[in-house]
């Protein structure tokens, strides 16, 4: 069995990724957040539903996260 060392993140580099996709994200009209099943895998389903709640995108999901955000939630537009 080979154990995988465990990988640390590069908090710069994070942090100049998040600015640039924010930049790029705010500058179109229409952004959509689209949920797709590697978010279950993830296990990301609550930071997902938070970064929709923080930035205001419309959310669209596809049927295998269909649940994911409610119905009623006041982003969430359709599911494919």
């Amino acid at each position: 069995m080979i154990l995988q060392e465990k990988r640390s993140s590069n908090l710069m580099g994070l942090e100049a990724a998040v600015e640039v996709a924010a930049e790029l994200l705010n500058k179109e009209i229409k952004p959509v957040l689209v949920g797709g099943q590697k978010i279950w895998v993830a296990k990301a389903c609550d930071d997902f539903v938070e970064l929709a709640d923080g930035c205001g995108y419309a959310v669209l999901l596809i049927r295998s996260t269909k649940g994911l955000v409610l119905k009623n939630h006041s982003h969430f537009i359709k599911t494919y």
